[in-house]
């Protein structure tokens, strides 16, 4: 019985959208996005054979994010916000680790085909290719619960910012607010409307430029995805020093949800830290982009200290 359970289970995994309609959909939707960056990003080969092919003259960055409909983006979400979304969350792993994207590859999990659902699938990708500049490479599909994975593929700097090299006293820095995920998720949730405000969770922007711009200054960083506290927890581990961290300095999009704007996450903002003497440099550095950096804390230490006289938080948890 475990046999011909598993066995089912293998044919069910695989089963294409359409044997016959397959390759015309590829063809149609998702084929030609991005092209005119091939060549300049190293590209030799992309869509339409087994695998792409990338003239690698040094280390890549390779990063994937899987995106679950109703539990990374809501279904009532327009297609061209999930595809937008589901790129951006991937590439700003690239941004926390200060690359430049240089490709990315799609597998896009559907229950069935609607031409307009597809058009505007088609759409969001166009729309993230053409403003990072990297074309789409590969990917497969595949009928199922609707489901994207996407595959990011970037170029390091001169120095490539990790997790695991934060040094006791540098100081905490967050790129910019928090917050505005939470505050465009519970209105999109609410309204279904797109607008200026539900544009924060519905096209993150991952912080590219900005990581670009700390590349070669900052000693560590990791994106903000989990919410500040999960994700700082984590870059402790990974460099085993200890933070100080004063919460009540953190910006955030709502004062009166300033607990949310903590813990939600979905903000894809860099948290990175700088050794003191670096600081006033890196701070230049971003006004010449027009962005700031705020400072939160101080790596100390072996624990997290946590300082607030105006917030109780807590992480989120993929597996609570």
């Amino acid at each position: 019985m475990l046999a011909a359970a598993w066995a089912q289970l293998a044919y069910l995994k695989d089963i294409q959208v359409k044997i016959s309609s397959e390759f015309s959909i590829i063809k149609k939707y998702l084929s030609g996005i991005g092209t005119s960056y091939l060549t300049s990003n190293g590209i030799d080969l992309s869509v339409g054979d087994d695998c792409a092919i990338l003239a690698a003259k040094s280390k890549l960055l390779i990063s994937t994010d899987t995106s679950i409909v109703d539990v990374h983006f809501l279904k009532s979400m327009p297609s061209d916000a999930i595809a937008y979304r589901s790129v951006a969350v991937a590439l700003s792993d690239i941004a926390a680790m200060g690359g430049k994207p240089l490709a990315f590859n799609l597998s896009l999990v559907m229950p069935n085909f609607k031409p307009d659902w597809m058009k505007g699938f088609r759409k969001g990708l166009q729309k993230v290719s053409r403003e990072y500049k990297f074309p789409l490479i590969g990917g497969d599909l595949v009928k199922g619960p609707l489901q994207i994975s996407v595959t990011v593929i970037g170029i390091p700097q001169k120095k490539t910012l990790l997790r695991s090299t934060a040094k006791a006293g540098d100081i905490l820095c967050i790129s910019d607010v928090l917050g505005r995920g939470y505050i465009g998720f519970r209105e999109f949730k609410n309204s279904g409307v797109v607008d200026k405000i539900t544009k924060s969770y519905l096209y993150p922007a991952p912080q590219i430029n900005y990581g670009l711009t700390i590349s070669n200054i900052a000693s560590s960083a990791i994106d903000i995805s989990d919410g500040i506290l999960q994700d700082l927890s984590h870059l402790i581990s990974s460099s085993g020093v200890g933070c100080n961290i004063d919460l009540d300095k953190v910006p955030v999009a709502e004062r009166k949800s300033k607990k949310r704007c903590l813990e939600f996450g979905d903000d894809y903002q860099i948290l990175y830290t700088v050794a003191p003497k670096k600081l006033e440099t890196l701070k230049a550095n971003l006004k010449s982009i027009g962005k700031e950096c705020h400072t939160i804390g101080v790596m100390s230490g072996k624990k997290l200290r946590i300082t607030s006289k105006t917030v109780n938080t807590k992480n989120w948890d993929h597996f609570k």
